[in-house]
């Protein structure tokens, strides 16, 4: 068991903090099952303390002296992980949020570096004054921080034409366990062997703590369009959305509802259309042309665009949604569940993913919605909304293992990949060795050569 007074000594006094609310804060996610958990008055785990460094050097004190004790360390950016990318026991909890500094832009690359605790809105409002933007907007962009991004491999929803954040890291920091601290240098691209940088991306904190990241960023487009398209069948929207991803069409965004997300998309508005309904953003030059031509590209019925811009308004509201449901506050009453799974595919395993998904799936929920969220030439991410209203927690905490069970083992026998942009964290561990197969061993290997003691966020990846 740490003792407070180390931690004071290392990292100073007003650096760690002991207080029952900020132990409380830090003690899990956004995870459906914890958030349970709260519902139900069940103490989570808390950290015996948070400790917020504030530069790559207290990180590197801090793992070294974890290393030599033996104590986890769980890092911590907003804490919006769904995932269960949070948890511990007898841990001390890394709130990144002091490393928030934000480098003079390089408009000549287009490059800045930033701090891992900077937030989305942070980023946003030093990269703008300059005409830039970063390109990277998950639905947690408001309560996420850039070290979270990378170390889930997030995606945001302009991806299409951005791509996720493997495609805007240019260099990172990061300290190992035992405290080395080390940095990449920014490059457009290199041949210098395996890309040790990308070890960090999607990591989950298991093989270190990210401290700093160079980012690709964009110029602010001075052009956008909209369309939007309704099909008679999902089928009909898929092929558009991959005849889209295949074009030379470059679309910024690309969000195909199936009918009953499209119900959902639509609700609060005068007289809304039926679905499957595929909404399409385009920037830069010639958008509006480029809008006309998707829509062209397929056989469905174009529709105004006050959709898309509906959409565009509340792309993110269902944060506050979910969270109040969860709390047993929303119209799915007291003992409400709700939870997400994003998974992935290829085209040519696309339909039968999404098919096999939400039949077996509506087996054991009240609802099951999806929707197309992030297209490639290749494939494509589904992303399925799952919600019941239940008799007691009991059934609510029942139901959502049935969901990950069945969602799982459907995903995994359609040929799908089990998670696109939410991660692993302990929820879906179980299933990550059935996902990468031999590969998983080559990752143990690696987690016990950079952290023989598993001090680093144990549980996360199975690891």
């Amino acid at each position: 068991m740490p003792t407070i007074d180390e931690l004071r000594n290392l990292l100073g006094e007003d650096s760690v903090s002991v207080a029952k609310d900020d132990l409380d804060a830090h003690a899990g996610d956004w995870s459906p099952r914890l958030l349970l958990d709260r519902r139900r008055g069940t103490d989570l785990s808390p950290p015996v303390a948070v400790v917020r460094p504030g530069a790559a050097a207290e990180v590197g004190r801090l793992l070294s002296w974890a290393h030599d004790t033996r104590t986890a360390i769980v890092p911590f950016g907003g804490g919006s992980s769904v995932v269960e990318g949070i948890s511990g026991h007898d841990h001390v909890v890394a709130d990144m949020g002091r490393l928030d500094h934000i480098s003079p832009l390089d408009a000549k690359s287009r490059l800045v570096t930033v701090g891992a605790g900077v937030t989305g809105p942070q980023l946003r409002d030093a990269l703008a004054p300059g005409g830039f933007m970063l390109g990277h907007e998950p639905q947690s962009h408001d309560i996420s921080t850039v070290g979270g991004w990378v170390a889930t491999r997030a995606c945001g929803q302009l991806s299409a034409r951005y791509g996720g954040i493997e495609n805007l890291v240019a260099g990172l920091e990061a300290v190992l366990p035992g405290g080395r601290v080390v940095r990449s240098r920014p490059a457009p691209r290199r041949a210098t062997g395996p890309e040790l940088t990308d070890l960090m991306l999607g990591s989950e904190g298991v093989l270190g703590i990210i401290t700093e990241v160079t980012l690709r960023i964009s110029p602010i487009p001075a052009e956008r369009a909209h369309a939007c398209v309704r099909f008679d069948h999902m089928g009909d929207g898929i092929a558009t959305c991959r005849a889209l991803a295949q074009s030379h069409l470059q679309p910024t965004v690309v969000r195909l509802y199936d009918r009953e997300d499209a119900v959902l998309l639509t609700m609060s508005l005068d007289d809304p259309p039926t679905g499957p309904l595929l909404l399409l953003t385009f920037d830069g030059p010639d958008a509006a042309g480029r809008a006309e031509a998707a829509v062209a590209l397929g056989c469905g019925e174009p529709l105004d665009d006050r959709i898309v811009e509906h959409w565009w308004s509340h792309r993110n509201a269902a944060v506050d949604e979910y969270t109040k449901s969860m709390s047993g506050a929303g119209i799915l009453g007291a003992h409400a569940m709700i939870d997400t799974m994003e998974v992935a595919g290829t085209w040519t395993v696309l339909r039968a993913l999404y098919h096999s998904m939400k039949g077996r799936l509506t087996e054991h929920a009240g609802s099951v919605t999806c929707h197309v969220s992030h297209v490639y030439p290749d494939g494509a991410c589904l992303y399925f909304t799952l919600a019941k209203m239940c008799s007691s927690d009991e059934e609510a905490a029942q139901s959502n293992e049935r969901w990950w069970a069945t969602g799982m083992a459907a995903c995994l026998e359609a040929g799908g990949t089990i998670s696109h942009h939410h991660g692993i964290g302990r929820l879906r561990a179980r299933w990550l060795p059935q996902e990468l197969g031999d590969y998983y061993e080559v990752l143990r290997a690696l987690k016990l050569a950079l952290d023989p003691h598993r001090i680093m966020n144990p549980g996360a990846l199975g690891l």
